[in-house]
């Protein structure tokens, strides 16, 4: 059974991408069938082929003002992983700090980006600091509450098992908790890396020299939709890789969900 579920996993795999083809093909068709439908000029609508020539002849501007978006993105996404795991394990070592942090995490998730955004500048100027720190807000409370969830959900018999043997606090975290936390933390984390790329593109847009958002900027003012669409295609790819590279090193860490699955 275990060699049937280690050959059924790469089976996934092209299934996935002739389902990701598919669902390109049909968007793009779509794109295009509005523009024929409602005549829309070029600079409402550009066409996909509009797109594409714009990414084509910027490609050396663009990849370099993505580069810093994906080290803002990549730097303040790891930042939040580890701060917001260290909160979910304080808070659930101690009742003290579960009572009044929790609450205090949700109020921090209702503040609107964009509110916190420019005070972060203010305070940490227009360099990367800032954008890395808006993405560290924006990726910490997804993580920080599936950690602490993940940590809630360990089987009181695994714990009283150790408690048997006569386990530490340490050995406990070490061996059951821990263990047990990682799907609902890559599930945060998963959630986090769809919203990383947003944080460093918003910190850009309200102030910097570098990145996709100054790019965006510049774009919009000058009146070229096609950029800004090019734009956004850089950013949806950005999310997406980033999305897969946890959710490619969440399968390696959890080998037991998969071939569970």
């Amino acid at each position: 059974m275990a060699r049937n579920a280690r050959q059924a996993v790469p089976t996934r795999k092209p299934r996935e991408s002739i389902r990701w083809v598919l669902s390109l093909t049909f968007f793009f068709a779509l794109w295009y069938v509005l523009i024929w439908i409602f005549r829309f000029p070029e600079y409402v609508l550009p066409s996909p082929a509009t797109v594409a020539g714009i990414l084509w002849r910027d490609a050396g501007l663009l990849f370099e003002h993505a580069r810093m978006t994906m080290f803002e993105t990549v730097i303040g996404f790891a930042l939040a992983l580890v701060i917001g795991i260290v909160v979910a394990l304080v808070m659930h070592t101690s009742k003290v700090v579960r009572y009044l942090a929790y609450p205090h995490l949700v109020l921090l998730q209702a503040i609107p980006l964009i509110a916190v955004a420019p005070i972060v500048l203010v305070w940490f100027g227009f360099g990367p600091l800032a954008k890395i720190l808006v993405v560290a807000f924006v990726c910490f409370f997804p993580i920080a509450v599936n950690a602490y969830e993940g940590f809630r959900s360990v089987d009181p018999a695994y714990r009283e098992l150790l408690d048997t043997f006569g386990a530490s606090r340490l050995a406990r975290y070490r061996h059951l908790y821990l263990p047990a936390s990682v799907p609902g933390i890559l599930s945060g984390a998963k959630i986090a890396a769809t919203y990383s790329v947003l944080g460093a593109v918003i910190g850009e847009w309200l102030g910097g020299s570098r990145g996709i958002g100054v790019y965006m900027t510049r774009a919009q003012r000058s009146f070229r939709n096609d950029r800004l669409f090019a734009a956004i295609v850089i950013v949806m790819v950005l999310s997406l890789g980033l999305f897969k590279i946890v959710e490619f090193v969440g399968e390696r860490l959890t080998p037991w969900l998969r071939r569970k699955s």
